[in-house]
């Protein structure tokens, strides 16, 4: 059904799993185990977008844009809501 629409569609979210288990369990062998809630972020490397569109990726004035965003997100220059 969203064949038709493949060309249109940007990227999706993706979330680094491994990575949020490995830090993780570095967090509890160096002695500071996570504890709670923890929201993985562009900062850990834990989310990021896909580049599984080649329009999308291959489109270099939206990637500097997207890497300019990224970029100010960390910094904390802008501010995502999160719930």
């Amino acid at each position: 059904a969203l064949a038709k629409y493949k060309d249109s569609i940007l990227t999706s979210a993706m979330k680094d799993v491994a990575k949020a288990v490995y830090n993780l369990a570095k967090s509890v062998k160096d002695g500071k185990p996570q504890t709670g809630i923890v929201r993985g972020d562009l900062k850990s490397g834990e989310v990021s977008l896909s580049d599984s569109n080649p329009k999308f990726a291959q489109n270099a004035e939206l990637q500097e844009a997207i890497k300019t965003a990224k970029e100010k997100i960390i910094s904390g220059e802008i501010k995502v809501k999160s719930s």
